[in-house]
């Protein structure tokens, strides 16, 4: 029992040791209006996007000849488990913006993202990064067998080989 007592003082003394931070409840409101004129809650849907091919594909390597009732019940099924449990990602994302950006800057880019050009700028991001990735994927397949080469060669040149 004294070891316990002893365990409880120590942790007590450490918790006060360790600097707290706490969000105020305005900046939590004001990360949380940010965070949905930056649509942040669709980043969930994008994540269900990405994910369903790769599930249907694990799922390919079991079941060969996978019907499409059976890939469409996949992406149904990532999309609501996904979309049910976008709140999570949403609120874990509230601490990063504490973290990042002051009060006064998330109050500046409220004021942005409000603005004819920062609502521009929020409708535009998702396309342009979805052109940047097929772009990134050709630049890729360019590079991929440029760099194993040269991969090949130092590791020849290592002795490696």
């Amino acid at each position: 029992m004294l070891k316990l007592c002893s365990y409880f003082v120590i942790a007590c003394l450490l918790s006060l040791a360790l600097p707290s931070h706490a969000i105020t409840q305005e900046k939590e409101r004001d990360i949380q209006r940010l965070m949905e004129l930056l649509d942040v809650s669709a980043m969930s849907g994008t994540m269900a996007d990405l994910m369903v091919p790769a599930i249907i594909a694990q799922e390919r390597k079991q079941i060969p000849n996978m019907p499409a009732d059976a890939e469409n019940a996949i992406s149904t099924v990532v999309r609501k488990v996904t979309l049910e449990l976008a709140p999570e990602l949403f609120n874990a994302a509230i601490p990063l913006y504490d973290k990042y950006y002051t009060h006064s800057e998330i109050a500046e880019l409220i004021e942005f993202f409000e603005s004819p050009i920062g609502r521009k700028y929020s409708a535009a991001v998702q396309p342009i990064t979805q052109d940047i990735i097929r772009i990134a994927k050709n630049w890729g397949r360019k590079v991929g067998p440029i760099a194993a080469q040269e991969v090949e060669k130092e590791l020849i040149r290592l002795g490696y080989k």
